[in-house]
Protein backbone atom coordinates (compact mmCIF):
# COMPACT_ATOMS: atom_id res chain seq x y z
CA UNK A 1 0.00 0.00 0.00
CA UNK A 2 3.19 2.57 1.17
CA UNK A 3 4.76 1.62 -2.29
CA UNK A 4 1.35 2.17 -4.42
CA UNK A 5 0.87 5.40 -2.57
CA UNK A 6 4.35 6.75 -3.36
CA UNK A 7 3.52 5.28 -7.29
CA UNK A 8 0.67 8.10 -7.32
CA UNK A 9 2.17 10.26 -5.71
CA UNK A 10 5.43 10.34 -8.66
CA UNK A 11 2.62 10.36 -11.16
CA UNK A 12 1.11 13.31 -9.72
CA UNK A 13 4.14 15.34 -9.15
CA UNK A 14 5.32 14.51 -13.01
CA UNK A 15 1.63 15.87 -13.81
CA UNK A 16 2.32 19.17 -11.85
CA UNK A 17 5.74 19.56 -12.97
CA UNK A 18 7.37 20.21 -9.81
CA UNK A 19 10.46 19.26 -10.88
CA UNK A 20 11.33 17.57 -7.22
CA UNK A 21 11.36 14.34 -8.74
CA UNK A 22 13.39 13.01 -11.96
CA UNK A 23 11.10 12.25 -14.88
CA UNK A 24 12.93 9.05 -16.92
CA UNK A 25 11.67 7.86 -20.96
CA UNK A 26 12.44 3.70 -20.21
CA UNK A 27 11.57 3.35 -23.38
CA UNK A 28 15.31 5.02 -24.59
CA UNK A 29 17.15 2.62 -22.36
CA UNK A 30 19.27 -0.12 -24.13
CA UNK A 31 19.22 -2.84 -22.10
CA UNK A 32 22.67 -5.24 -22.03
CA UNK A 33 21.85 -8.83 -21.78
CA UNK A 34 24.74 -10.02 -19.06
CA UNK A 35 23.69 -6.78 -16.62
CA UNK A 36 19.93 -7.66 -17.23
CA UNK A 37 21.01 -11.41 -15.20
CA UNK A 38 22.56 -9.13 -12.22
CA UNK A 39 20.67 -8.58 -9.45
CA UNK A 40 19.38 -4.79 -8.84
CA UNK A 41 21.12 -5.11 -5.43
CA UNK A 42 24.05 -7.24 -4.87
CA UNK A 43 24.19 -9.55 -1.84
CA UNK A 44 25.82 -8.90 0.73
CA UNK A 45 26.22 -5.70 -0.01
CA UNK A 46 29.95 -3.98 1.49
CA UNK A 47 30.95 -1.12 -0.60
CA UNK A 48 34.38 -0.05 0.93
CA UNK A 49 36.41 3.37 0.26
CA UNK A 50 37.69 2.85 -3.36
CA UNK A 51 39.68 6.53 -2.42
CA UNK A 52 40.87 5.60 0.58
CA UNK A 53 42.02 2.04 -0.75
CA UNK A 54 43.92 3.35 -3.63
CA UNK A 55 45.62 5.94 -1.79
CA UNK A 56 46.51 2.97 0.70
CA UNK A 57 47.96 1.40 -2.31
CA UNK A 58 50.31 3.96 -3.20
CA UNK A 59 51.70 4.66 0.35
CA UNK A 60 52.18 1.24 0.65
CA UNK A 61 53.80 0.83 -2.77
CA UNK A 62 55.82 4.15 -2.32
CA UNK A 63 57.14 3.37 1.34
CA UNK A 64 60.46 2.24 0.89
CA UNK A 65 61.00 2.06 4.64
CA UNK A 66 58.85 -0.91 5.05
CA UNK A 67 60.76 -3.51 6.64
CA UNK A 68 59.32 -7.50 6.61
CA UNK A 69 59.21 -10.07 4.22
CA UNK A 70 59.02 -9.03 0.49
CA UNK A 71 59.50 -5.55 2.11
CA UNK A 72 59.21 -3.15 0.82
CA UNK A 73 57.89 -2.84 -2.55
CA UNK A 74 59.50 -0.25 -4.45
CA UNK A 75 62.72 -0.29 -5.25
CA UNK A 76 64.72 2.37 -6.45
CA UNK A 77 67.28 1.65 -9.45
CA UNK A 78 70.44 4.12 -10.14
CA UNK A 79 71.40 2.87 -13.59
CA UNK A 80 72.02 4.73 -16.54
CA UNK A 81 68.62 4.78 -16.96
CA UNK A 82 66.85 5.55 -13.07
CA UNK A 83 63.57 4.17 -13.11
CA UNK A 84 61.47 2.65 -9.77
CA UNK A 85 61.02 -1.66 -9.98
CA UNK A 86 57.88 -2.62 -9.26
CA UNK A 87 57.48 -6.44 -9.04
CA UNK A 88 54.46 -7.73 -11.01
CA UNK A 89 53.32 -9.66 -7.64
CA UNK A 90 54.68 -9.18 -3.87
CA UNK A 91 57.74 -11.30 -3.72
CA UNK A 92 58.29 -11.16 -7.33
CA UNK A 93 61.86 -10.05 -9.15
CA UNK A 94 60.51 -9.52 -13.09
CA UNK A 95 59.39 -6.48 -14.39
CA UNK A 96 58.84 -3.68 -14.06
CA UNK A 97 55.75 -4.53 -17.11
CA UNK A 98 54.18 -0.73 -18.09
CA UNK A 99 50.60 -2.23 -17.22
CA UNK A 100 52.00 -1.90 -13.55
CA UNK A 101 53.68 0.98 -13.50
CA UNK A 102 52.19 3.40 -15.72
CA UNK A 103 48.24 2.39 -14.02
CA UNK A 104 49.90 3.22 -10.23
CA UNK A 105 51.20 6.86 -11.79
CA UNK A 106 47.35 6.98 -13.91
CA UNK A 107 46.01 6.21 -9.79
CA UNK A 108 47.22 8.89 -8.47
CA UNK A 109 46.64 11.17 -10.98
CA UNK A 110 43.07 10.36 -10.31
CA UNK A 111 42.66 10.38 -6.45
CA UNK A 112 44.73 13.67 -6.64
CA UNK A 113 48.08 13.14 -5.83
CA UNK A 114 51.14 15.02 -7.48
CA UNK A 115 52.67 11.91 -9.17
CA UNK A 116 55.59 14.28 -10.05
CA UNK A 117 56.79 14.75 -6.30
CA UNK A 118 55.54 11.07 -5.10
CA UNK A 119 57.52 9.79 -2.67
CA UNK A 120 60.55 11.67 -3.73
CA UNK A 121 60.37 11.05 -7.49
CA UNK A 122 58.60 12.42 -10.43
CA UNK A 123 56.72 9.05 -11.66
CA UNK A 124 55.22 11.05 -14.45
CA UNK A 125 58.79 11.63 -16.20
CA UNK A 126 60.14 8.13 -15.29
CA UNK A 127 56.71 6.80 -17.34
CA UNK A 128 58.78 7.86 -20.49
CA UNK A 129 61.16 5.09 -19.76
CA UNK A 130 59.02 3.51 -21.63
CA UNK A 131 59.08 4.53 -24.43
CA UNK A 132 60.55 3.05 -27.76
CA UNK A 133 61.96 5.56 -29.83
CA UNK A 134 62.60 2.58 -32.85
CA UNK A 135 59.13 1.37 -32.68
CA UNK A 136 57.62 5.37 -31.73
CA UNK A 137 55.37 4.19 -29.26
CA UNK A 138 55.08 2.70 -25.28
CA UNK A 139 55.84 -0.93 -24.43
CA UNK A 140 55.69 -2.99 -21.96
CA UNK A 141 59.04 -2.71 -20.56
CA UNK A 142 61.86 -0.16 -20.12
CA UNK A 143 61.95 1.11 -23.54
CA UNK A 144 59.92 -1.81 -24.86
CA UNK A 145 59.43 -2.42 -28.55
CA UNK A 146 55.93 -4.06 -30.37
CA UNK A 147 55.48 -7.20 -31.84
CA UNK A 148 54.62 -9.72 -28.80
CA UNK A 149 51.03 -9.32 -28.53
CA UNK A 150 48.45 -6.78 -29.75
CA UNK A 151 47.27 -5.93 -25.63
CA UNK A 152 50.61 -5.76 -24.20
CA UNK A 153 51.85 -3.18 -26.87
CA UNK A 154 48.90 -1.03 -26.98
CA UNK A 155 47.47 -0.87 -23.70
CA UNK A 156 51.14 0.47 -22.42
CA UNK A 157 50.29 3.12 -24.84
CA UNK A 158 46.42 3.71 -23.48
CA UNK A 159 47.99 4.67 -20.01
CA UNK A 160 50.46 6.58 -21.50
CA UNK A 161 47.93 8.65 -22.53
CA UNK A 162 46.10 9.02 -19.60
CA UNK A 163 49.36 10.45 -17.79
CA UNK A 164 49.34 12.68 -20.20
CA UNK A 165 46.18 14.23 -20.32
CA UNK A 166 46.41 14.53 -16.26
CA UNK A 167 49.60 16.01 -16.38
CA UNK A 168 49.41 18.35 -18.93
CA UNK A 169 52.22 20.40 -20.62
CA UNK A 170 55.07 18.78 -21.50
CA UNK A 171 56.52 19.21 -25.16
CA UNK A 172 58.18 16.08 -25.07
CA UNK A 173 55.34 13.72 -23.98
CA UNK A 174 52.75 15.39 -26.46
CA UNK A 175 55.60 14.51 -29.03
CA UNK A 176 55.67 10.79 -27.97
CA UNK A 177 51.38 11.22 -27.97
CA UNK A 178 52.24 12.32 -31.53
CA UNK A 179 54.81 9.71 -32.46
CA UNK A 180 51.88 6.81 -30.83
CA UNK A 181 48.98 7.64 -33.07
CA UNK A 182 51.78 8.04 -36.52
CA UNK A 183 52.94 4.81 -35.82
CA UNK A 184 49.47 3.06 -34.94
CA UNK A 185 48.03 5.21 -38.69
CA UNK A 186 51.03 3.72 -40.30
CA UNK A 187 49.95 0.32 -38.66
CA UNK A 188 46.52 0.32 -40.10
CA UNK A 189 48.00 0.47 -43.53
CA UNK A 190 50.06 -2.37 -43.18
CA UNK A 191 47.02 -3.91 -41.71
CA UNK A 192 45.19 -3.54 -45.42
CA UNK A 193 43.57 0.53 -44.56
CA UNK A 194 43.30 1.77 -47.49
CA UNK A 195 43.20 5.55 -48.17
CA UNK A 196 41.49 5.98 -51.68
CA UNK A 197 39.16 2.79 -51.13
CA UNK A 198 36.66 0.39 -49.05
CA UNK A 199 40.01 -1.55 -47.52
CA UNK A 200 40.06 -1.76 -43.61
CA UNK A 201 43.00 -3.35 -41.68
CA UNK A 202 42.71 -6.75 -40.45
CA UNK A 203 43.59 -6.90 -36.93
CA UNK A 204 42.89 -10.92 -37.06
CA UNK A 205 46.60 -11.45 -35.75
CA UNK A 206 48.28 -11.40 -32.47
CA UNK A 207 50.24 -8.44 -32.85
CA UNK A 208 52.01 -6.11 -35.35
CA UNK A 209 55.57 -5.17 -35.14
CA UNK A 210 56.35 -1.34 -35.70
CA UNK A 211 59.69 -1.67 -36.30
CA UNK A 212 59.46 -4.26 -39.06
CA UNK A 213 55.92 -3.10 -39.82
CA UNK A 214 54.71 -6.77 -40.30
CA UNK A 215 52.07 -8.76 -38.95
CA UNK A 216 52.72 -11.41 -35.96
CA UNK A 217 51.10 -14.54 -35.64
CA UNK A 218 51.30 -17.70 -33.77
CA UNK A 219 48.67 -19.88 -35.18
CA UNK A 220 46.84 -20.08 -31.91
CA UNK A 221 44.93 -17.10 -30.93
CA UNK A 222 44.56 -13.93 -32.11
CA UNK A 223 43.78 -10.48 -30.38
CA UNK A 224 41.64 -8.36 -32.80
CA UNK A 225 40.21 -6.11 -30.08
CA UNK A 226 42.98 -4.33 -30.87
CA UNK A 227 41.15 -2.32 -33.00
CA UNK A 228 39.53 -1.13 -30.07
CA UNK A 229 42.75 0.24 -28.56
CA UNK A 230 43.92 1.82 -31.69
CA UNK A 231 40.75 3.63 -31.93
CA UNK A 232 40.37 5.19 -28.83
CA UNK A 233 44.62 6.45 -29.28
CA UNK A 234 44.07 7.55 -33.04
CA UNK A 235 40.95 9.53 -31.74
CA UNK A 236 42.33 10.88 -28.51
CA UNK A 237 45.69 11.98 -30.29
CA UNK A 238 42.91 13.90 -32.64
CA UNK A 239 41.48 15.82 -30.09
CA UNK A 240 44.66 16.78 -29.19
CA UNK A 241 46.88 17.68 -32.74
CA UNK A 242 43.55 17.78 -35.14
CA UNK A 243 45.72 15.38 -37.43
CA UNK A 244 43.20 14.23 -40.37
CA UNK A 245 45.12 10.87 -40.77
CA UNK A 246 44.47 10.15 -37.04
CA UNK A 247 40.30 10.58 -37.03
CA UNK A 248 41.25 8.45 -40.35
CA UNK A 249 43.06 5.56 -38.31
CA UNK A 250 40.07 5.92 -35.88
CA UNK A 251 37.20 5.52 -37.70
CA UNK A 252 39.13 2.33 -39.79
CA UNK A 253 39.26 0.96 -36.55
CA UNK A 254 36.08 0.62 -35.30
CA UNK A 255 34.26 0.18 -38.85
CA UNK A 256 36.63 -2.93 -38.90
CA UNK A 257 35.49 -3.97 -35.33
CA UNK A 258 31.92 -3.45 -36.62
CA UNK A 259 32.21 -5.17 -39.17
CA UNK A 260 32.39 -8.63 -37.52
CA UNK A 261 29.62 -10.87 -37.51
CA UNK A 262 27.89 -10.90 -34.50
CA UNK A 263 28.87 -13.89 -33.11
CA UNK A 264 32.67 -13.04 -33.95
CA UNK A 265 33.03 -11.06 -30.35
CA UNK A 266 36.55 -9.88 -31.22
CA UNK A 267 37.38 -9.20 -27.74
CA UNK A 268 40.76 -10.82 -26.05
CA UNK A 269 41.73 -8.87 -22.75
CA UNK A 270 40.99 -5.25 -21.79
CA UNK A 271 40.80 -3.27 -24.85
CA UNK A 272 36.96 -3.47 -26.04
CA UNK A 273 35.80 -1.06 -23.92
CA UNK A 274 37.71 1.66 -25.38
CA UNK A 275 36.34 0.98 -28.77
CA UNK A 276 33.04 1.10 -27.30
CA UNK A 277 33.72 4.38 -25.90
CA UNK A 278 35.22 5.94 -28.73
CA UNK A 279 32.28 4.75 -30.53
CA UNK A 280 30.10 6.45 -28.61
CA UNK A 281 32.07 10.04 -28.43
CA UNK A 282 32.40 9.88 -32.05
CA UNK A 283 28.66 9.30 -32.52
CA UNK A 284 28.03 12.43 -30.23
CA UNK A 285 30.75 14.41 -31.10
CA UNK A 286 31.14 13.89 -34.93
CA UNK A 287 27.85 12.63 -35.81
CA UNK A 288 29.00 8.70 -36.71
CA UNK A 289 26.84 6.09 -36.18
CA UNK A 290 28.65 3.56 -34.77
CA UNK A 291 26.62 0.51 -33.67
CA UNK A 292 27.32 1.05 -29.55
CA UNK A 293 25.29 -1.80 -28.72
CA UNK A 294 26.71 -4.43 -30.36
CA UNK A 295 29.87 -3.02 -28.69
CA UNK A 296 28.97 -3.10 -25.39
CA UNK A 297 27.19 -6.35 -25.87
CA UNK A 298 30.37 -7.90 -26.83
CA UNK A 299 31.99 -6.10 -23.84
CA UNK A 300 30.05 -8.12 -21.61
CA UNK A 301 28.73 -11.26 -22.64
CA UNK A 302 30.93 -14.27 -22.57
CA UNK A 303 30.83 -16.07 -25.66
CA UNK A 304 31.65 -19.98 -25.98
CA UNK A 305 32.83 -19.63 -29.51
CA UNK A 306 34.58 -16.13 -29.96
CA UNK A 307 36.54 -15.03 -33.33
CA UNK A 308 39.43 -14.74 -29.76
CA UNK A 309 38.98 -16.45 -26.53
CA UNK A 310 35.94 -17.94 -24.91
CA UNK A 311 33.58 -17.18 -21.96
CA UNK A 312 35.76 -14.23 -21.60
CA UNK A 313 33.70 -11.32 -20.43
CA UNK A 314 31.91 -9.98 -17.20
CA UNK A 315 30.81 -12.30 -14.98
CA UNK A 316 27.24 -12.75 -14.16
CA UNK A 317 26.90 -15.24 -11.44
CA UNK A 318 27.29 -16.29 -7.77
CA UNK A 319 29.87 -17.49 -5.87
CA UNK A 320 28.64 -19.89 -3.51
CA UNK A 321 26.27 -17.31 -1.36
CA UNK A 322 28.38 -14.03 -2.90
CA UNK A 323 27.41 -11.76 -5.77
CA UNK A 324 30.17 -11.61 -7.75
CA UNK A 325 28.12 -9.93 -10.66
CA UNK A 326 29.67 -7.54 -12.58
CA UNK A 327 33.43 -8.60 -12.23
CA UNK A 328 35.73 -9.21 -15.65
CA UNK A 329 37.08 -12.31 -16.46
CA UNK A 330 36.72 -16.19 -17.46
CA UNK A 331 33.46 -17.91 -16.93
CA UNK A 332 34.82 -21.13 -17.77
CA UNK A 333 38.33 -21.17 -15.63
CA UNK A 334 36.88 -23.26 -12.32
CA UNK A 335 33.17 -21.81 -13.44
CA UNK A 336 34.26 -18.22 -13.29
CA UNK A 337 37.69 -16.66 -12.80
CA UNK A 338 37.46 -13.15 -12.37
CA UNK A 339 40.43 -10.55 -12.74
CA UNK A 340 41.22 -7.26 -10.33
CA UNK A 341 42.97 -5.38 -13.47
CA UNK A 342 40.20 -6.33 -16.08
CA UNK A 343 37.59 -5.75 -13.36
CA UNK A 344 39.16 -1.66 -12.92
CA UNK A 345 39.86 -0.86 -16.12
CA UNK A 346 36.29 -1.84 -17.32
CA UNK A 347 34.53 -0.02 -14.71
CA UNK A 348 36.70 3.31 -15.53
CA UNK A 349 36.55 2.92 -19.38
CA UNK A 350 32.89 2.22 -19.62
CA UNK A 351 31.48 4.66 -17.09
CA UNK A 352 32.29 7.92 -18.84
CA UNK A 353 29.89 6.29 -22.23
CA UNK A 354 26.97 7.51 -20.08
CA UNK A 355 27.23 10.89 -20.84
CA UNK A 356 27.59 10.50 -24.77
CA UNK A 357 24.94 7.49 -24.73
CA UNK A 358 22.44 8.06 -22.39
CA UNK A 359 20.70 4.91 -23.07
CA UNK A 360 23.14 3.07 -21.22
CA UNK A 361 22.49 5.05 -18.35
CA UNK A 362 20.52 2.42 -16.51
CA UNK A 363 22.42 -0.77 -17.30
CA UNK A 364 25.79 1.00 -16.86
CA UNK A 365 24.66 2.32 -13.84
CA UNK A 366 23.27 -1.02 -12.29
CA UNK A 367 26.46 -2.78 -13.12
CA UNK A 368 28.47 -0.16 -11.95
CA UNK A 369 26.95 -0.78 -8.50
CA UNK A 370 27.43 -5.06 -8.93
CA UNK A 371 31.04 -4.32 -9.92
CA UNK A 372 31.74 -1.91 -7.21
CA UNK A 373 30.36 -3.93 -4.56
CA UNK A 374 32.17 -7.21 -5.55
CA UNK A 375 35.40 -5.54 -5.88
CA UNK A 376 36.31 -5.63 -2.03
CA UNK A 377 36.79 -9.57 -2.90
CA UNK A 378 39.84 -9.14 -4.38
CA UNK A 379 41.38 -8.17 -0.97
CA UNK A 380 42.15 -10.34 1.84
CA UNK A 381 40.18 -8.70 4.26
CA UNK A 382 36.85 -9.72 2.64
CA UNK A 383 36.84 -13.33 2.81
CA UNK A 384 37.68 -16.09 5.67
CA UNK A 385 41.22 -17.33 5.64
CA UNK A 386 40.82 -20.28 3.89
CA UNK A 387 38.81 -18.77 1.40
CA UNK A 388 42.47 -17.22 -0.31
CA UNK A 389 45.97 -18.61 -0.75
CA UNK A 390 48.20 -15.12 1.94
CA UNK A 391 45.39 -14.21 4.57
CA UNK A 392 48.56 -15.00 7.33
CA UNK A 393 51.10 -12.38 5.54
CA UNK A 394 48.11 -9.51 4.52
CA UNK A 395 47.60 -9.29 8.21
CA UNK A 396 51.15 -9.03 9.25
CA UNK A 397 51.85 -6.09 6.80
CA UNK A 398 49.18 -5.11 4.71
CA UNK A 399 47.00 -3.92 7.32
CA UNK A 400 45.24 -1.57 5.19
CA UNK A 401 44.23 -4.50 3.15
CA UNK A 402 45.11 -2.55 -0.14
CA UNK A 403 46.68 -5.42 -2.35
CA UNK A 404 44.63 -6.61 -4.28
CA UNK A 405 44.71 -10.69 -5.17
CA UNK A 406 45.29 -11.04 -9.01
CA UNK A 407 41.86 -12.68 -9.21
CA UNK A 408 39.02 -14.98 -7.72
CA UNK A 409 37.85 -18.06 -8.50
CA UNK A 410 34.58 -19.34 -8.15
CA UNK A 411 36.45 -22.34 -6.30
CA UNK A 412 40.15 -23.60 -6.06
CA UNK A 413 41.55 -25.44 -8.91
CA UNK A 414 41.42 -28.99 -7.11
CA UNK A 415 38.11 -28.06 -4.90
CA UNK A 416 34.15 -27.37 -5.01
CA UNK A 417 33.70 -27.11 -1.92
CA UNK A 418 35.12 -23.51 -1.19
CA UNK A 419 33.60 -20.56 -2.60
CA UNK A 420 34.86 -18.04 -3.23
CA UNK A 421 38.31 -17.94 -3.38
CA UNK A 422 40.68 -15.43 -3.92
CA UNK A 423 44.41 -16.28 -5.65
CA UNK A 424 46.70 -15.71 -8.56
CA UNK A 425 48.94 -17.23 -11.22
CA UNK A 426 51.75 -16.80 -9.65
CA UNK A 427 52.47 -18.72 -6.51
CA UNK A 428 52.74 -22.92 -5.95
CA UNK A 429 54.96 -25.07 -4.22
CA UNK A 430 58.00 -24.00 -6.05
CA UNK A 431 57.64 -20.53 -5.42
CA UNK A 432 57.62 -17.73 -2.59
CA UNK A 433 55.80 -15.13 -5.14
CA UNK A 434 52.76 -14.36 -3.54
CA UNK A 435 49.41 -13.99 -5.45
CA UNK A 436 49.06 -10.50 -4.57
CA UNK A 437 48.91 -8.74 -7.72
CA UNK A 438 50.78 -5.15 -8.19
CA UNK A 439 50.06 -5.34 -11.86
CA UNK A 440 46.49 -5.39 -10.80
CA UNK A 441 46.13 -3.31 -7.87
CA UNK A 442 47.62 -0.66 -9.95
CA UNK A 443 44.52 0.44 -11.27
CA UNK A 444 42.50 0.59 -8.94
CA UNK A 445 42.55 4.39 -8.93
CA UNK A 446 39.78 4.31 -11.56
CA UNK A 447 37.03 3.01 -8.77
CA UNK A 448 38.95 5.77 -6.19
CA UNK A 449 38.72 8.49 -8.79
CA UNK A 450 35.18 8.15 -10.06
CA UNK A 451 33.26 6.68 -6.81
CA UNK A 452 31.41 8.66 -3.96
CA UNK A 453 28.79 8.13 -1.57
CA UNK A 454 25.14 9.79 -1.11
CA UNK A 455 23.46 10.02 1.84
CA UNK A 456 21.62 6.31 0.65
CA UNK A 457 24.48 3.44 1.21
CA UNK A 458 23.40 1.53 -2.08
CA UNK A 459 23.16 4.77 -4.79
CA UNK A 460 26.47 5.70 -5.74
CA UNK A 461 27.57 9.06 -7.55
CA UNK A 462 29.76 7.80 -10.42
CA UNK A 463 31.91 11.09 -11.76
CA UNK A 464 31.97 10.80 -15.57
CA UNK A 465 34.36 12.93 -16.69
CA UNK A 466 37.04 11.81 -14.36
CA UNK A 467 38.14 9.14 -16.83
CA UNK A 468 36.80 10.81 -19.98
CA UNK A 469 40.31 11.26 -20.90
CA UNK A 470 40.55 14.61 -23.49
CA UNK A 471 37.10 15.25 -23.04
CA UNK A 472 35.61 19.15 -24.43
CA UNK A 473 34.80 21.53 -22.54
CA UNK A 474 31.90 19.92 -19.76
CA UNK A 475 30.47 20.68 -16.38
CA UNK A 476 30.60 18.07 -13.40
CA UNK A 477 28.47 14.79 -14.35
CA UNK A 478 27.27 12.15 -12.92
CA UNK A 479 25.68 9.09 -12.89
CA UNK A 480 23.01 7.70 -10.09
CA UNK A 481 21.40 4.48 -10.10
CA UNK A 482 18.27 3.34 -7.67
CA UNK A 483 18.70 -0.25 -7.20
CA UNK A 484 15.83 -0.39 -4.70
CA UNK A 485 12.11 -1.43 -5.69
CA UNK A 486 10.74 1.48 -4.56
CA UNK A 487 11.62 5.44 -6.07
CA UNK A 488 13.75 6.89 -3.47
CA UNK A 489 14.96 10.21 -1.76
CA UNK A 490 18.53 10.89 -1.35
CA UNK A 491 21.40 13.49 -0.75
CA UNK A 492 24.36 13.82 -2.65
CA UNK A 493 27.00 16.61 -2.97
CA UNK A 494 27.21 19.00 -6.30
CA UNK A 495 29.89 21.37 -4.74
CA UNK A 496 29.76 25.26 -2.90
CA UNK A 497 28.79 26.96 -6.16
CA UNK A 498 25.59 27.71 -7.30
CA UNK A 499 24.20 25.24 -10.14
CA UNK A 500 21.20 24.05 -12.39
CA UNK A 501 20.69 19.87 -11.76
CA UNK A 502 19.97 19.24 -15.80
CA UNK A 503 18.97 15.20 -15.96
CA UNK A 504 20.00 14.39 -19.52
CA UNK A 505 17.91 10.78 -19.65
CA UNK A 506 15.22 13.28 -18.63
CA UNK A 507 16.26 16.10 -20.44
CA UNK A 508 15.50 18.70 -18.46
CA UNK A 509 16.18 21.21 -15.69
CA UNK A 510 15.39 18.97 -12.17
CA UNK A 511 16.74 21.68 -9.67
CA UNK A 512 17.34 25.02 -9.95
CA UNK A 513 19.60 27.48 -7.89
CA UNK A 514 21.30 24.51 -5.65
CA UNK A 515 24.30 24.34 -4.45
CA UNK A 516 26.10 21.64 -1.80
CA UNK A 517 24.33 18.65 -0.64
CA UNK A 518 20.92 18.77 -2.57
CA UNK A 519 18.32 16.14 -2.55
CA UNK A 520 16.79 14.04 -5.34
CA UNK A 521 14.46 11.27 -6.20
CA UNK A 522 14.59 8.20 -8.59
CA UNK A 523 11.86 5.87 -9.59
CA UNK A 524 13.10 1.94 -8.92
CA UNK A 525 15.58 0.78 -11.02
CA UNK A 526 16.53 3.73 -13.12
CA UNK A 527 19.15 6.16 -13.73
CA UNK A 528 20.03 9.63 -14.12
CA UNK A 529 22.81 11.61 -15.89
CA UNK A 530 22.76 15.21 -13.51
CA UNK A 531 25.01 17.67 -15.30
CA UNK A 532 25.78 20.55 -12.80
CA UNK A 533 25.11 23.50 -15.05
CA UNK A 534 25.48 27.60 -14.15
CA UNK A 535 22.99 28.66 -12.62
CA UNK A 536 20.03 29.92 -14.48
CA UNK A 537 21.95 28.55 -17.43
CA UNK A 538 20.70 29.38 -21.54
CA UNK A 539 19.37 25.96 -23.15
CA UNK A 540 20.10 25.97 -26.41
CA UNK A 541 19.02 22.55 -29.52
CA UNK A 542 21.46 22.78 -32.44
CA UNK A 543 20.53 19.70 -34.61
CA UNK A 544 19.15 17.59 -31.50
CA UNK A 545 22.49 18.19 -29.13
CA UNK A 546 21.52 20.25 -26.09
CA UNK A 547 23.48 23.09 -24.80
CA UNK A 548 23.91 24.81 -21.73
CA UNK A 549 25.59 28.32 -22.29
CA UNK A 550 26.67 27.15 -25.42
CA UNK A 551 28.32 23.58 -23.38
CA UNK A 552 26.84 20.59 -25.17
CA UNK A 553 25.44 18.58 -21.75
CA UNK A 554 23.44 15.56 -24.39
CA UNK A 555 23.32 14.05 -27.94
CA UNK A 556 22.00 12.70 -30.51
CA UNK A 557 22.30 8.90 -30.70
CA UNK A 558 21.67 6.39 -33.51
CA UNK A 559 18.73 5.49 -34.48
Amino acid sequence: MIQLFAKVCWVLALLVGTGSALARPEADQLPIACVERMPKLPQPYQMRDWRKVTEDYLNFLGNTEGRGEHLPLMLWQETEQPQIRLPSYVGGTGGPEGINFLAAVVSGGLVGKDMRRFHGHDWVALSTNYFNAEDGVCGNGWGGGSGSSFWYDLFPNVLFFQICELNPGDPARDKMLFQVAEHWYQGCLVLGASTNGPGLPNFDHLALNLHSMKPVDNGRWIEPDGAAGVAWCEYMAWTQFKDPRFLTAADWSLRALLARPPKKNPQYEVLLPYGALAAARMNAELGRSYDVGKLLNWCFEPMESPAARPGWGVLSDRFGEIDCQGLVGSSKDTEGYAFAMNTFQWAGTLAPLARYDTRCARALGKWMLNLANASRLFYANALPADHQDHRDWADAYDTNYCLAYEGLRKHPINSTNIQPYATGDVHDANTNVLNFCLYGSAHVGTLGGILSRTSDEQILQIDLLRTDYFHARAYPTFLFYNPHPFATKFEADFGPQRCDLYDAVADRVIKRDVSGKTALELPADTAAVIIVAPARGKITRQTGTVLIDGVAVKWNYPK
